[in-house]
């Protein structure tokens, strides 16, 4: 049989083709190999988000307590109530018959104003001030005169057990006493407070309504 030859410049070419398809095969791999590593180590842009923390002191600010512009109430607690008012001299017949303390067959105007309560309340200064007295009452058991200023000065009747002592310096609305019971009202827990201005028995009324430098 006749073997056939291949001509001369076949296999040259093919050669040829062989070495450009290597050629080629190594560019394509080289080419994907760098872009695995750039993706590896330049991964896509992704656009972050940066939240800002403000940092800070989270204490809370105390609130600030204004001071009192005016007197206080002389006592501290809900349910009560006035039980005698001051018995004003231009008042109305009706409000000065409702203002008559009756004791021992005698009816008497009220010199200050008288607080009730079925229950136990604490009684409070009404201004800073200094205990100048504290004594007994044969009528209107223990009392306390608080002197507030060479002007001022307010006395509690009908004490329970009282808190200070003579002398003792004390600060608007600190508990000084509690209430107690006298032989005006025994069936009641009580408080009579009366009012001095410049030594003259005053309307408690009006003296709560009165600016505090006023009163110094």
């Amino acid at each position: 049989m006749k073997q056939r030859k291949l001509k001369s410049f076949v296999k040259p070419t093919l050669y040829l083709l062989t070495l450009c398809l290597f050629a080629i095969t190594v560019a394509l791999v080289s080419k994907a190999l760098l872009k695995s590593e750039e993706e590896e180590f330049n991964p896509p842009y992704e656009p972050s988000i940066t939240v800002f923390e403000e940092n800070y002191d989270e204490k809370q600010e105390e609130p600030i307590e204004e001071e009192p512009t005016k007197p206080s109430k002389p006592f501290i607690g809900e349910n009560v109530n006035v039980q005698k008012d001051y018995y004003d001299e231009s008042a109305t017949s009706e409000e000065q018959e409702n203002s008559l303390i009756y004791y021992e067959n005698t009816y008497m105007p009220n010199t200050g104003i008288l607080y009730a309560s079925d229950n136990v309340f604490e009684i409070s200064a009404v201004m800073a001030g200094k205990v100048k007295e504290i004594k007994q009452d044969e009528i209107l058991g223990t009392l306390l005169t608080l002197e507030i200023s060479d002007k001022v000065t307010v006395t509690y009747y009908t004490l329970g057990e009282v808190l200070v002592k003579q002398g003792d310096t004390v600060n608007q609305n600190d508990v000084i006493a509690k209430s107690g019971q006298s032989k005006i009202d025994t069936t009641k827990q009580t408080l009579l407070f009366e009012v001095y201005l410049n030594g003259k028995l005053t309307n408690p009324n009006i003296f709560f309504e009165k600016n505090i430098e006023e009163l110094k």
